[in-house]
Formats: C-alpha cells, sequence, structure tokens
C-alpha cells in the first residue's frame, strides 16, 4: 500500500472530526438565538417585535429574490488550458519598466480595524519609509474609475502635511496592485484594467486566504457567494495573485487545478509574509481595565482574533475550564471584535462565573494596549482551525511571548520549530499543552517563528513583482 494510500484514512478521520466541530458550533448558535427568540417572545418587548414580524419576513424575502435575480451563473466547466496541472514557476522576463500603483480604495473606504485592513496599513507604511525598492510604488485610490494618488491615507500613517490628491495618468509598464479587499471593486476597476494593460502593464490582486471556498460554514452567509463570484472573476481579471503566506499560494494554485477553474492563461501566483512590528504610540498608557486583567501571579494567556467560528475561542475557554478544575489558577483574555456566528459563545463568555476574574474580553483593545497585552502575557493561544497568514503569532513571538497554536499548516508556515502545537479543535489536547507549558515539559522559542518587518513585507512586495519572481504558474 502507498504512502499516499495510507495517509487518506487519517485524512478522512480529520475531514469528519473538523465538520463535527462545525456542526457542534452551529448547534450551540442555533440553540441560543431560540432561547433569545422564546424570550423576546414571552417578555413586552416580544409582544411588540410579533406586529413587526410579517415586515422583517417581507424584506427578508424581497432581498433573498433581489440577490437570486442578479446571482452570477455557474462558470464555464471549461478552462483555457489543456491541463489541469500546476507548475512551479520559472522567473520570467521582467516587464518593461513601470511603477506598482497599489491600491488601497477599500481600506480608506472601510477600515474595520481586522487583520486584511492591518495589512494595507503596515504595507503602505512599508512602502513609504524611505528606503528604495526594485519599482516605485505609490499608493492610489479610485473614485469614478479615475485613479487618485491617497496622499491623505499615506500622511496618516506617516505623518507630515499631504497634498491634495491628482489623478494619475497610467504609463507604460505599470501594474496595478489591488492590495485592500476588492470584493465589490471589480466593476468599477474595469476601465482602470483596460487602460493597464493597453500600456503594457499587468494586474495584480492580494488575496488573503481561501476560507469561503474550502471552509464555507465558518463564514457568514453573504460572505461566501460574495467571495465565489469575487474569486473567479478576479481568476479572469488578474494577471497574477499575491498571496499573504506559501500555505496560501499553493491552495489557491491547487484549488483552481482540481475545481478546473477558469483563469487568464499563464496566470501567475506569488507570496509574501506579513510584518510583525506594531507601530506604537510613546505616550500610550493602557486603560485600567486593561492593567486590571493582567495584575497578579497567575499566568496570564491572550487569545487575538474576532469572534467567529473558525477562530476557536471556545475551545480555548473549554481549555480553561478544563484546567480550572484540576485546581490550575490560570488566566485567559480574548481580544477581538465581534464578528459573526457569535451569540452564543460572547454570551458564554459575557455571562461565564469567571468572567471579570479569571475571563476577560476587550474588544475595543488599541494597538497599544494589545502590545501591553503581548508583553504580560504568559503565552499566546491562537486555536484557530483556518487562516491565511496567523499575525497574532508573529507579533507575539517579535514581543518575546511563547506561542500555543493549532497544528495547521499555515501555521507550521509562520511558527517554524519555534512554536508549540497542539490537535487542532481539540480542547483536552489544548489543555495538556498549555499543562506541559506551565510544568515545563514543553518549551516554545519565539526566536525561531517567523519574524518579518512590515518594510522587508513590503520590499518582497516589490520585488516578485519587479523581478517576476512567482512561485507557481498555471498554464
Amino acid at each position: 500500500m502507498s504512502e499516499r494510500q495510507n495517509r487518506e484514512p487519517e485524512q478522512d478521520r480529520e475531514r469528519l472530526r473538523l465538520l463535527e466541530f462545525q456542526l457542534d458550533y452551529l448547534r450551540a448558535e442555533l440553540l441560543h438565538l431560540t432561547h433569545e427568540r422564546y424570550r423576546l417572545i414571552y417578555s413586552v418587548s416580544g409582544h411588540v417585535y410579533r406586529f413587526l414580524r410579517p415586515i422583517e419576513a417581507y424584506v427578508s424575502g424581497a432581498a433573498n429574490a433581489i440577490v437570486a435575480r442578479f446571482r452570477p451563473p455557474p462558470p464555464d466547466a471549461t478552462t483555457p488550458s489543456a491541463s489541469g496541472e500546476v507548475a512551479p514557476a520559472a522567473r520570467g522576463a521582467p516587464l518593461p519598466a513601470g511603477r506598482l500603483l497599489v491600491d488601497v480604495t477599500g481600506t480608506i473606504k472601510r477600515d474595520a480595524g481586522t487583520g486584511i485592513q492591518r495589512v494595507v496599513k503596515e504595507v503602505t507604511r512599508g512602502l513609504y519609509s524611505g528606503e528604495s525598492f526594485d519599482m516605485p510604488a505609490v499608493a492610489v485610490r479610485c473614485e469614478g474609475g479615475r485613479l487618485l494618488t491617497a496622499n491623505g491615507f499615506v500622511a496618516e500613517l506617516v505623518g507630515g502635511d499631504a497634498a491634495p490628491d491628482s489623478e494619475i495618468a497610467i504609463a507604460g509598464g505599470d501594474r496595478f496592485l489591488m492590495l485592500s479587499d476588492s470584493w465589490n471593486a471589480f466593476d468599477e476597476l474595469a476601465p482602470i484594467f483596460a487602460k493597464i494593460r493597453d500600456a503594457g502593464g499587468e494586474v495584480v490582486t492580494c488575496i488573503f486566504d481561501l476560507i469561503p471556498e474550502l471552509y464555507p460554514h465558518a463564514c457568514h452567509e453573504v460572505t461566501v457567494p460574495r467571495y465565489r463570484a469575487w474569486l473567479r472573476k478576479a481568476l479572469l481579471e488578474s494577471d497574477s495573485f499575491l498571496a499573504i503566506s506559501r500555505t496560501v499560494a499553493d491552495e489557491l494554485a491547487d484549488y483552481v487545478a482540481a475545481q478546473g477553474l477558469p483563469h487568464r492563461p499563464g496566470l501567475k501566483i506569488g507570496w509574501f509574509h506579513c510584518g510583525s512590528d506594531l507601530a506604537l504610540r510613546a505616550d500610550a498608557a493602557p486603560r485600567d481595565k486593561i492593567k486590571a486583567a493582567v495584575a497578579g501571579d497567575a499566568p496570564v494567556f491572550l487569545a487575538v482574533g474576532t469572534i467567529e467560528p473558525r477562530k476557536g475561542q471556545r475551545v480555548a475557554l473549554r481549555a480553561c475550564e478544563d484546567l480550572w478544575a484540576r485546581g490550575r489558577d490560570v488566566r485567559i483574555v480574548f481580544v477581538g471584535r465581534r464578528g459573526w456566528f457569535e451569540e452564543a459563545v460572547a454570551s458564554e463568555i459575557l455571562g461565564h462565573q469567571e468572567f471579570g476574574r479569571r475571563l476577560f474580553w476587550f474588544d475595543d483593545a488599541d494597538d497599544d494596549e494589545l502590545s501591553f497585552l503581548y508583553d504580560h502575557a504568559a503565552a499566546l493561544i491562537f486555536p484557530s482551525y483556518a487562516e491565511g497568514f496567523g499575525l497574532p503569532i508573529v507579533e507575539a513571538a517579535r514581543r518575546g511571548r511563547p506561542v500555543i497554536c493549532s497544528d495547521i499548516p499555515v501555521f507550521r508556515e509562520v511558527g517554524r520549530a519555534g512554536a508549540i502545537y497542539f490537535r487542532v479543535n481539540d480542547a483536552k489536547a489544548l489543555a495538556e499543552t498549555i499543562a506541559d507549558f506551565l510544568d515545563g515539559r514543553r518549551f516554545a522559542d519565539q526566536d525561531q517563528v517567523l519574524r518579518v518587518a512590515w518594510r522587508d513585507a513590503a520590499r518582497r512586495i516589490v520585488e516578485v513583482v519587479a523581478r517576476e519572481d512567482w512561485s507557481r504558474r498555471l498554464p
């Protein structure tokens, strides 16, 4: 029996375990929402809401009808290539000299303070750090089909006075990089794409992960069809993709080949690594409630990430409950905004008997307070089962903090030999790992974790584009 055949039963068991985990999460969310509905029905507010329910149903039905009316048809199953194989990319001949026009429109319009916006802002800061790169890079924004400089956005990041934004004339060899989230921008940017190609340039799309395709049940119901439509359009409009990790680059290449998705012939795929340095204020001081969460002798474990299904907050909470039951005096601090399908776990955290004592959650911590929490944590816990990179891993390690994280491919890429890994979605395994760490049976070496500055991330982006240094190339 081949090695591949030996691996398949174990892979099937892991897939089933992941599906069971997702089912348990959604079941808890459904039970919580059902309970809340019953509570409303038998309360005064519930009787008021009863008269609004038919209106809600009408609006919901109308919205669903509109979505169905304009939902894109399934893509053609054919691809421009006769083979589904994906080959490593040889370094191609450089395109004519031009500029790298870095689109930041999405972050200017919608800065939700999540990982994507952090990447956009920090890469832009790195591009304007004063260092010399292989090609000039300019932050731009799109307005009414025109391309403008993003001087105000840049000034907010790096300081100084901002000149008024002015329209950019696309020149020969310019590359257009959609660094910001471009889910809703492709139609608006279509005239820009045409001008770029007419001038002998190329369109590059940054891709942060494939989670809506690979783990649709982890996403908001609106995200999956929107992402699906975006990816298929991006594959046809983009000359190349830049992923935020080698893992995502490989996942994209393999997924496109396996699904037979139409794409531009010779589509190039590359990657860069995110930075780990935080831009902090010299005079910043954490709020009293932040300081109180880490006060005392009990070891503090920090979990950073939006409250959503794939981040594993319930896994971390169950692990701590296991430790508390054994008499272990540990603290867990969650940092992250509310996301989606989070009502049940949020209610569980806020209503927990340990909340405010050994369990804390801050949904509004800024970078300075996050840095303070990193500095006072015994270790970072990152129990996510799907990620595109894992910024908290590199941020914690850069602050000298050990990292305990799920054993998934992208975390192995980022955490390398320096992190401590536990079986994904297994609260018992996490509890045992924390206990081993506290007792000195397992060690983390944060110096071996990936360490990249944001200016290095910016340089890597420019080098991949300017030097045609792509890692994969589709037929």
